[in-house]
C-alpha cells in the first residue's frame, strides 16, 4: 500500500500541503507525516525505491534554488523533517523489546537506585523538611497527604540506610505509613477501589520492598502489627483456623468495592525476598494460603492470591500455584496456567541447576498438557509454543518429552516447533511422527493451511477495534503478533536431517511440478486451492537457508513470479506475492528473485525483512493482458510428446483428469473426476480412439502400475477386443500384401 501511494504522488502532495498549510499546527502535522512516510520507506521498501524517495527531489531542488522566494520555506521544511527524524530515531532506539518479559522488581530497584543517586546530596535538614511537606507527620487524614512526594522519598533518599533509620526511628514517618495500611485501622482497607486509589497500593509495595533491603528494615517490619493483622484477616477465610467474623475483611463485596485486594500485592512483594518469606512463615500466612487455594466458592480470592504472588524464588508460592493448577476449578486452572507465561518467557539460566523460573514454569506447563479439560491443555500449548521461539527453551521442552498424541490437532503446532532443532527432530522421529505428519500434509493439510492463512490475513487486515485491556489478565494472555500459523515444511527444513528427508521423499519436486503445470489455472477452484497450498509449501521451504538449494534445483520461482504478475485469479496472485516475500528471506532466494527483476528489503545488518517488490511496479497490477497465451491446452505444461486432446468436451475432460492423475498432489481430485465420468457412463469409454489417446498421455508422464490399471479398467472390455481385432486385421492385411508382392 505504501508503494502504491508513493507511486501515485503521496510525497509530492504532502510537500505541497505543507507549503500551503493555513496554520502552524497543520504545518507541523504535515511535517510529522512526511517524516513518518520517509521512515517507513527506509524501513520497508527496497533500496531501489527508498533512494529516490529519501532525496525528496522537488523539495531539495526548491531549497537549493537561490533565486526563488520559496527557498527559505523549503529549507525550513527540510530542517523540520530532519529534526523529527532525529527525535524518532532516539525514541525508537531507546525502546525496550516488546517481546522481552517485564522484570518489575529489577526495574523498580534500578529506578530507586537512580533516584537515590540524584538525591544523594540531600542533607538531614532537607530530608526532614520533605517529610514534613508530605503532611504524614501532621495529619491523620491520608487524603491530605502528598502521595507523589511520599513515593519520591521512598524510592529516593530513603534508600540510604541512614535516612531510612531516621524515617523509622526518629520521626516515625514509616510508622505512620504502616499504621495507615493496617487492616484494623480501617483507613486503607475501607478506601474505595478506584483507579486513582491504586497509588496507595503502589506506594505500600514500594515501602515494603524498601524495608526488606536491609536487616534493620526487615526486623522493623516483622515487629509491626501490619503483617499479623493481614494474617488474622486471611485466617477468617480459612475453615481450619477456627477464626470467624460477621464482617470478614476479605468478603466478596469488599474485594470488589474496597482496596483490600491490595494486601495480596503486598504479600507478593514479601514473597519476592527471602527475608519477606521468613516473616510470612513466622505469622503462619503461608499455611493459610495453602488452605485458601482449596476453597470451592471463593475463586475471586484464589485469583487475587495467585496473580499477586511472586514465583521467582524456589519456595512456597510455587507449591501453592502447582496445587491450584491441580485442585482448583477449571477456570482457576486456566488462570493459574496463564500466570506461568511470564516466567516461561524468561531466558533459561544455565548457571541455575533445576531451580530457574523458566525451567519450573515449563515443567508445570508440560504437566498441564494432561489436564482432563481440553481448554486448560490448549492454554498450556499456546504458552509453550510461544516459549519455543527461544531455542534454549525449545530444547528444554523437548527434554521434558511431552506426550501430545491425546491432544490431536491442538498439539500439532507445538510438535511442529520441535522439528526446528536436531534434538526435537530425533525425538519426533523416534515416535514415528515425522513420516505420518509429512504424508498428512502432502495429501491434504496443505489445503487446510491455505484456509488458515487466508483467515489470519483477513483478521490482520480487518479494522477490528482492540479489546480493552484487563487489569487482572495484563501480560498473562499469549500474544498474537500477527504471525501466520507454523508450516510443517518450514520447520522441517530448519535442520539438515529434515532437508535430507524432504529430498528423499521428493515432495518439493511434486509441489514445483504442480505449480508449473497449473500456474495459469483460472477456472477450477479446487485446483486453484491445490496450487495455493503448493505455493505456501515452496515458499516456506525456500525461506530457510538450508531449504534454499531446493529452489536452485528447479525453475519454480519463475512460475511463481509469472503467477504474481499475470494470473487472472487475484487471490492466487496475492498468494504468490506473499510467497515471493518468503523466498526473499534467504540469501539464495534474493539472488534468484533478482534474476527475475524483483528487489527485496534488507536491514542495516543485511538481513532480509521479507518485503519484495518488482522493479517494474506496474507488472504487479496489470490485468489487461490475456494469460491464455501462457496457458497451454488441457493444462499440459510438463514434459510430454506433444499435446493430446479431443474435440468432444467430455472426452477432453477425461484426458485432463488422466493428466491430473499423474500429479501426486491432485491424485484424489483426478480419481473422483474419473469415477464421476464412469458413473455417468461417458461414451468415450466405449471408443478405441480415446483409449489410444489415454495411453499416449500416460506414456508421456510418470505413472505407477495401480494408476495404469485404474485407467484401463475405466474402459469397456469390448474396447480392448476391438483394438486387438483391429491390430490383427492390420497385421493380416500387411502379410497378404507381402505375399502378393512376392508373387
Amino acid at each position: 500500500a505504501l508503494a502504491v501511494l508513493l507511486r501515485q504522488g503521496l510525497l509530492g502532495g504532502l510537500v505541497h500541503a505543507e507549503g500551503s498549510a493555513p496554520s502552524q499546527a497543520l504545518k507541523r502535522r504535515t511535517n510529522l507525516l512526511i517524516a513518518e512516510v520517509l521512515r517507513m520507506t527506509s524501513d520497508m521498501l527496497p533500496q531501489s525505491w527508498s533512494y529516490g524517495v529519501q532525496a525528496m527531489p522537488g523539495l531539495f531542488e526548491l531549497a537549493t534554488n537561490f533565486s526563488s522566494e520559496e527557498r527559505f520555506q523549503a529549507v525550513a521544511t527540510c530542517y523540520q523533517v530532519d529534526s523529527i527524524n532525529r527525535t524518532l530515531y532516539r525514541s525508537t532506539s531507546g525502546q525496550d523489546n516488546p517481546l522481552k518479559p517485564a522484570e518489575d522488581g529489577s526495574t523498580s530497584r534500578a529506578r530507586a537506585t537512580s533516584k537515590s543517586q540524584v538525591n544523594a546530596v540531600m542533607d538531614e535538614t532537607q530530608f526532614r523538611a520533605r517529610m514534613i511537606d508530605t503532611q504524614v507527620l501532621s495529619s491523620v487524614n491520608y487524603t491530605k497527604w502528598d502521595w507523589n512526594l511520599i513515593n519520591d522519598l521512598i524510592e529516593g533518599p530513603m534508600v540510604h540506610p541512614k535516612r531510612l533509620q531516621e524515617a523509622m526511628i526518629t520521626s516515625k514517618f514509616v510508622h505512620r505509613l504502616l499504621g495507615f495500611l493496617r487492616p484494623f485501622k480501617y483507613r486503607f482497607s475501607e478506601a474505595p477501589n478506584t483507579k486513582a486509589n491504586q497509588r496507595y497500593v503502589r506506594t505500600a509495595c514500594a515501602l515494603l520492598r524498601l524495608l526488606l533491603q536491609t536487616q534493620e528494615g526487615a526486623r522493623y517490619l516483622e515487629s509491626n502489627k501490619l503483617i499479623p493483622q493481614i494474617g488474622e484477616c486471611l485466617a477468617q477465610q480459612d475453615p481450619m483456623s477456627g477464626l470467624t467474623s460477621k464482617t470478614p475483611l476479605f468478603s466478596h463485596e469488599r474485594m470488589s468495592e474496597t482496596l483490600v485486594g491490595g494486601y495480596f500485592a503486598m504479600l507478593g512483594t514479601l514473597c519476592s525476598d527471602s527475608k519477606g518469606m521468613q516473616i510470612l512463615e513466622r505469622w503462619k500466612i503461608i499455611n493459610i494460603c495453602y488452605h485458601i487455594v482449596e476453597l470451592k466458592q471463593r475463586d475471586d480470592l484464589i485469583r487475587a492470591l495467585l496473580l499477586n504472588l511472586d514465583y521467582t524464588l524456589d519456595s512456597h508460592p510455587r507449591i501453592i500455584l502447582s496445587k491450584a493448577m491441580i485442585a482448583s476449578s477449571k477456570q482457576m486452572r486456566i488462570s493459574a496456567t496463564r500466570i506461568l507465561r511470564k516466567y516461561a518467557m524468561t531466558p533459561i539460566e544455565q548457571t541455575i541447576i533445576g531451580g530457574g523460573a523458566a525451567e519450573w514454569a515449563i515443567k508445570l506447563l508440560v504437566g498441564q498438557l494432561y489436564d482432563p479439560e481440553i481448554e486448560v491443555c490448549e492454554v498450556a500449548i499456546k504458552i509453550l509454543e510461544e516459549a519455543c521461539n527461544n531455542i534454549t527453551s525449545l530444547e528444554y521442552v523437548v527434554k521434558c518429552r511431552p506426550a501430545l498424541d491425546h491432544l490431536g490437532e491442538i498439539g500439532a503446532p507445538l510438535l511442529l516447533r520441535f522439528l526446528s532443532t536436531s534434538v526435537g527432530y530425533h525425538y519426533l522421529d523416534g515416535l514415528d511422527y515425522i513420516t505420518r505428519e509429512m504424508d498428512d500434509w502432502f495429501l491434504g493439510r496443505n489445503d487446510t493451511y491455505v484456509t488458515m492463512v487466508e483467515a489470519s490475513l483477513a483478521r490482520a487486515l480487518a479494522d477490528i477495534p482492540d479489546k480493552p485491556p484487563s487489569a487482572l489478565d495484563d501480560g498473562l494472555e499469549p500474544q498474537d503478533f500477527g504471525s501466520v500459523p507454523p508450516h510443517f515444511y518450514r520447520e522441517l527444513t530448519r535442520t539438515a536431517e529434515g532437508c535430507k528427508l524432504l529430498k528423499a521423499k521428493g515432495h518439493f519436486e511434486e509441489f514445483a511440478a504442480t505449480i508449473q503445470d497449473f500456474a495459469m489455472e483460472d477456472e477450477d477452484s479446487e485446483t486453484i486451492l491445490k496450487v495455493k497450498g503448493c505455493l505456501w509449501a515452496v515458499g516456506n521451504v525456500g525461506s530457510m537457508e538450508l531449504g534454499a538449494p531446493f529452489l536452485e534445483s528447479s525453475d519454480v520461482v519463475k512460475y511463481i513470479v509469472q503467477i504474481a504478475e499475470t494470473s487472472k485469479v487475484l487471490t492466487l496472485r496475492g498468494t504468490a506475492f506473499f510467497v515471493l516475500g518468503l523466498v526473499s528471506r534467504s540469501l539464495h532466494g534474493q539472488e534468484i528473485l533478482a534474476e527475475y527483476g524483483w528487489d527485496g528489503t534488507v536491514n542495516v545488518m543485511g538481513e532480509s525483512l521479507g518485503y519484495v517488490l518488482p522493479l517494474e511496479f506496474n507488472k504487479l497490477f496489470g490485468l489487461g493482458g490475456d494469460s491464455a497465451q501462457n496457458k497451454p491446452s488441457s493444462t499440459l505444461i510438463r514434459s510430454r510428446k506433444g499435446s493430446i486432446s479431443d474435440e468432444d468436451p467430455t472426452s477432453a475432460g477425461i484426458l485432463a483428469s488422466i493428466v491430473k492423475l499423474g500429479n501426486t498432489v491432485l491424485t484424489n481430485k483426478a480419481l473422483s473426476e474419473l469415477n464421476g465420468y464412469r458413473h455417468k457412463k461417458a461414451p468415450g469409454f466405449q471408443k478405441p480412439a480415446l483409449f489410444r489417446k489415454a495411453m499416449g498421455v500416460m506414456a508421456s508422464h510418470a505413472y505407477r502400475i495401480p494408476q495404469y490399471r485404474f485407467v484401463i479398467d475405466l474402459f469397456d472390455k469390448s474396447v480392448l477386443r476391438k483394438i486387438v481385432i483391429e491390430d490383427e486385421g492390420s497385421e493380416s492385411d500387411a502379410l497378404d500384401s507381402t505375399h502378393e508382392d512376392g508373387r
